[in-house]
């Protein structure tokens, strides 16, 4: 896989903070519903109204600071800066919200609600800034795509340290204090490697505008906030019913821990494919890897650790590549200038998306008896799984139809997509 830029001074530091502070994004997303039913006692219903208000107000404050910070962090260093000042606040909140089974059980929903109100609030301080760095980096497209394939890593490493160590802590032992003890050694490693950026990253002028070519296949900016709701939605009701299904089929965190495995050693794949392959062709890997996850998840060996390893690497290799495409046409676009109110769009987009999914997944877990019902294949929780990797399936034959069209209403025949020239930066509309 090729290589960060070189140019770019601080990347391996800005790689590290990525990655610490991707472990509290994986353990807020992908454990908190679990953590909240099973270790602290929560009703799924309340569960999914407390993950639902909190993702909907990090959804608003990332679309709010991403405009207001539009001028103001205009380079890499600005965007360093205020990661570090955001991490301390952030940290503490989430440390906060990991004490609630400790907490007094009739308080435990007002304390886990106003704790996680105060990390998703807080949160965007860190991820807006984080996120903008590579529109902020005076790099190709074809750099910048090497860089997002490297912080996807990065997150893809993260998520595997969540699965390997914090998911058996309360999947398989069910003990907060070993979680707390957990959290408090992740919130320590994403201060510090916070702090270190503004010393690490050099000096980076910001971005001069510069002129866009564009491709038969560019797709606007609002069909991949659309594409992004879709699968965010999808992903986000199955990874938050992945710790139930562990816990009450499989008895094991091994579809946590192969998810988070398929969507990282992707990457290089899917990076070498990107510089090679039409998007089309990239699409239909992406759907056909969730329809075959679908197929096994529905099989008759779905408890074993075959199953959960095979639907595990399918959709996360899947979901891996989707990410990797969605996040560079979001990178390309913001750095046109006034990154960051490209970047909080886009996340806004993606935690409202989320937000509308955990409310789904309470209700659907509330409506069910849950610890056995996923045992049947063909029961409500277990089908709501099938049908996000189908939903995901589709997303993907969708926007590879439209691109397909967008490319033959261009030059009135389909033509195989056009490399870039790997040293141009592009602007305007987004490449394809």
């Amino acid at each position: 896989m090729r290589s960060v830029p070189s140019s770019a001074s601080g990347i391996p530091s800005y790689l590290l903070a990525h990655f610490a502070k991707s472990q509290l994004w994986h353990a807020s997303t992908l454990l908190f519903g679990f953590f909240l039913t099973e270790i602290s006692r929560v009703a799924p219903d309340a569960m999914g109204w407390i993950l639902t208000a909190s993702l909907l107000l990090n959804g608003l404050v990332d679309l709010a600071l991403g405009k207001w910070w539009g001028q103001r962090v205009d380079s890499l260093g600005a965007a360093y800066r205020m990661q570090a000042r955001a991490a301390p606040l952030i940290c503490a909140c989430f440390l906060l919200f990991c004490l609630t089974p400790l907490v007094w059980e009739a308080a435990r929903p007002l304390w886990a609600l106003g704790t996680l109100l105060g990390f998703r609030a807080s949160y965007p301080l860190l991820d807006v800034a984080q996120n903008a760095a590579p529109s902020l980096l005076p790099i190709t497209a074809r750099e910048r795509r090497g860089l997002i394939a490297h912080r996807n890593i990065a997150s893809g490493i993260a998520g595997i340290l969540v699965c390997a160590v914090a998911a058996p802590l309360l999947i398989q032992y069910r003990d907060p204090w070993g979680y707390l003890l957990w959290a408090a050694a992740v919130a320590s490693l994403a201060c510090a490697s916070a702090w270190r950026l503004p010393r690490a990253g050099g000096r980076v002028a910001p971005l001069r505008p510069v002129l866009y070519h564009a491709t038969p296949a560019s797709v606007p900016f609002s069909t991949v906030l659309a594409a992004l709701a879709g699968v965010t939605f999808a992903g986000t009701v199955f990874r938050a019913t992945e710790p139930y299904y562990a816990a009450f089929v499989g008895h094991n965190a091994a579809l946590l821990l192969w998810t988070a495995i398929g969507a990282t050693v992707s990457q290089p794949l899917w990076l070498w494919c990107r510089n090679r392959w039409s998007i089309e062709a990239m699409l239909a890997a992406a759907a056909a890897l969730s329809l075959l996850s679908a197929a096994v998840l529905l099989g008759t060996q779905r408890a074993s650790t075959a199953s959960a390893i095979a639907v595990g690497l399918g959709f996360g290799a899947g979901s891996g590549g989707l990410w990797l495409m969605l996040w560079s046409a979001m990178a390309d676009r913001a750095a046109q200038g006034n990154a960051t109110r490209h970047v909080g769009a886009f996340t806004c987009v993606s935690k409202l998306a989320q937000s509308a999914a955990m409310l789904l997944t309470g209700q659907v877990l509330a409506l069910s008896s849950y610890r056995t019902a996923l045992r049947d294949p063909f029961s409500l929780p277990s089908l709501l799984m099938v049908g996000m990797l189908l939903a995901i399936a589709g997303i993907c034959i969708a926007l590879a139809l439209d691109v397909a069209f967008r490319r033959t209403r261009s030059d009135g025949r389909s033509a195989p997509r056009r490399p870039a020239d790997p040293r141009v930066r592009v602007r305007g509309r987004l490449p394809g």
